[in-house]
């Protein structure tokens, strides 16, 4: 295995607590536990170190309480993060430094020890320490202080430090899903869940057909309406405002609007225009001064817009060769080129945060499987199979998994998966989900 040294450091993490809550510096270490170890198998660029997490003290809070939104969520979230590997079975009874080459003849790395305490009224504050204990020397020490109620969202920031300490990329335990979920028939709202299915929160409420969500880089909203009867692009202007409109601007708009999504640079929309002959082109939205910009203009279906991760190039979905197929293109509409060619109904482009890779899915007697294009390779592979439909792939920020809609489990739910199509996880437990956007901003 690859060792990888990282440096010592001390620091203190809030979550938002009442006005007037003191911050104290870390104790230097943990004390010493009995433990039973969990651990990950999962592996990220071939690097696997393995990590001990002995089970936390507690000061003032109950076992079930800890062992369910902390110990549980954390173990779950390093069990999928990629870089660990978790150590299970029978281990040190101590985690102090005479345990040290104990735990590192069990092939343990890095050991981490915690100490949950509650505090003041809701007060909580988890204390960690990690250790490599083949140097016998700390590697990453910190305090979180939130409410006892935040003790799963603390568990998710620890995971995602403990990534970043690693790999120098933040892990996605933090991260969210935006999606749409029908809630009454003829009515669909958007919502948010957190990566891990928990925390559901109900983002719009205009009791009318919601589509198409979309997250600016800087966590603001935006989506398809037809509150008004016709479909119209409303969301945020502002982060945390109140939703407006923001296109059309006129009364009197050339034809009806879809599928927007946010430019990188969160200044501009590109999204889906149609017209009375049943044609659309894919429009770029300037957000601030309300300029619109077509990029196509071929007498055919053009839709599903992609941007990539610069903003230079969009990727989108066409009938003009006949069936549809993914295509490219610059950002000023340029240098149009065939992505997809394997297949005749080949839709729903997703580009990857690092932009090498192109997701979609591809129709096979009647049902949808997702497939990636690799670009660099000039080639795709299929990721999922089955007699299931696979919809709506949207990419996880580390761009290690899929977020995507199936009917696998009976009804359309959400689910995520690695790129071998191997390690497949439900996200949701709840009817008519569809269009999931994965994102740190939120």
């Amino acid at each position: 295995m690859t060792r990888i040294w990282i440096a010592g450091l001390c620091a203190v993490a809030l979550f938002p607590l009442t006005a007037g809550t003191g911050v104290q510096q870390p104790k230097p270490q943990v004390p010493p536990q009995k433990t039973q170890v969990e651990v990950e198998l999962e592996t990220k660029k071939g690097g696997r170190l393995g990590l001990a997490i002995a089970p936390p003290a507690l000061a003032g809070l109950g076992e079930d309480l800890v062992a369910k939104d902390f110990k549980a969520p954390l173990n779950r979230d390093l069990e999928e993060a990629g870089p660990f590997a978790l150590i299970t079975g029978v281990v040190p009874g101590s985690t102090d430094a005479a345990s040290y080459p104990a735990w590192a003849r069990l092939a343990t790395d890095w050991l981490l020890a915690s100490k949950v305490e509650k505090g003041a009224g809701d007060e909580v504050s988890v204390e960690i320490q990690v250790v490599d204990v083949k140097a016998g020397k700390p590697v990453f020490s910190k305090r979180y202080i939130g409410r006892d109620s935040q003790l799963r969202r603390i568990a998710h920031t620890i995971s995602d430090d403990l990534v970043a300490r690693l790999t120098g990329e933040k892990g996605v335990a933090s991260t969210r899903v935006i999606f749409v979920r029908q809630t009454a028939p003829g009515v669909k709202e958007i919502f948010q869940v957190d990566r891990d299915g928990a925390g559901l929160l109900q983002l719009t409420r205009w009791g009318s057909l919601t589509l198409s969500p979309t997250v600016a880089p800087d966590g603001r909203l935006a989506y398809i309406t037809y509150k008004g009867g016709t479909p119209e692009i409303w969301g945020e202007r502002k982060r945390g405002q109140a939703h407006s409109k923001l296109y059309p601007t006129t009364v009197s708009p050339q034809g009806h609007c879809y599928s927007p999504i946010w430019s990188p640079d969160g200044k501009r929309i590109a999204f889906v225009q149609g017209d009375r002959r049943g044609n659309s082109d894919i429009m770029i939205l300037d957000v601030d001064s309300g300029r619109v910009k077509r990029l196509t203009d071929g007498g055919c279906i053009n839709t599903e817009p992609s941007w990539n991760p610069n903003g230079t190039q969009v990727a989108f979905t066409s009938d003009r060769e006949g069936g549809p197929q993914v295509y490219l293109m610059e950002e000023d509409g340029s240098n149009v080129r065939r992505l997809t060619f394997e297949g005749n109904y080949n839709a729903s482009a997703s580009w990857s945060p690092n932009g090498a890779m192109v997701a979609y899915v591809s129709r096979f007697e009647g049902k949808f499987d997702l497939f990636v294009h690799k670009l660099g390779e000039g080639k795709a592979y299929q990721i999922t199979t089955g007699i299931f439909s696979s919809e709506g792939p949207a990419w996880s920020p580390d761009e290690r998994r899929l977020v995507f809609a199936s009917t696998r489990s009976g009804n359309m739910q959400l689910w995520t998966t690695d790129l071998s199509g191997k390690s497949l996880s439900k996200l949701t437990e709840l009817t008519g989900c569809q269009s999931p956007r994965w994102t740190r901003s939120r």
